[in-house]
């Protein structure tokens, strides 16, 4: 039997995660980038959750976006860390509502007006098709959707394809009538 050798721990020892061998480039098929929910756990926040409560449980899970689920755990919204800002509070309490009271349904982005790709057309896509149509629409995130199906599948982040890769991914949004609001008053 052999005694080994024990090592210190280096400061320059690097603790790796599986996404640093996994060799992705924008070449990569795009279901590479997909947070497929067959294969993990949806994100989610209840509607209800009070924005206060919701910034502590991102904050502490380190996260920037959740999905937003009514009492059926069917999807109604997306919410992402910018949207429970003190600009957004502040927004909503200049509308007379409660700090108190504002809850993650009165910032969250709705679903109606979620974008979603389809999973059956990223089958055939190539990551750099899908940044390429992010930043073309200006979307941060999108779901993705199971068109034959009709499931919510999965969901696409550009920040978490920007850190996969290694690369910096600027997505310039629309201009709202809020954000044009927003830059006239400051």
């Amino acid at each position: 039997m052999k005694t080994l050798a024990l090592y210190s721990v280096e400061a320059i020892d690097h603790l790796v995660q599986p996404t640093d061998f996994d060799g992705m480039t924008l070449n990569s098929p795009a279901l590479t980038v997909v947070t497929d929910f067959k294969h993990s756990q949806p994100n989610v926040v209840a509607a209800s959750t009070t924005a206060r409560d919701a910034l502590d449980m991102m904050q502490q899970e380190q996260t920037k976006l959740k999905l937003v689920v009514d009492h059926d755990a069917e999807l109604v919204g997306l919410l992402h860390l910018d949207q429970l800002s003190d600009q957004s509070i502040m927004r909503r309490i200049a509308f007379g509502d409660s700090r108190d009271d504002i809850t993650v349904a009165d910032l969250m982005r709705p679903r109606e007006r979620i974008k979603a790709l389809a999973y059956q057309q990223l089958q055939h896509c190539s990551i750099a098709d899908v940044v390429n149509t992010l930043q073309s629409s200006g979307e941060q995130h999108c779901v993705v959707i199971d068109r034959e199906s009709h499931q919510i599948r999965g969901v696409i982040s550009a920040q978490d394809i920007a850190r996969r890769l290694r690369m910096q991914l600027h997505i310039q949004q629309a201009p709202t009538f809020l954000h044009i609001f927003d830059s006239l008053s400051a």
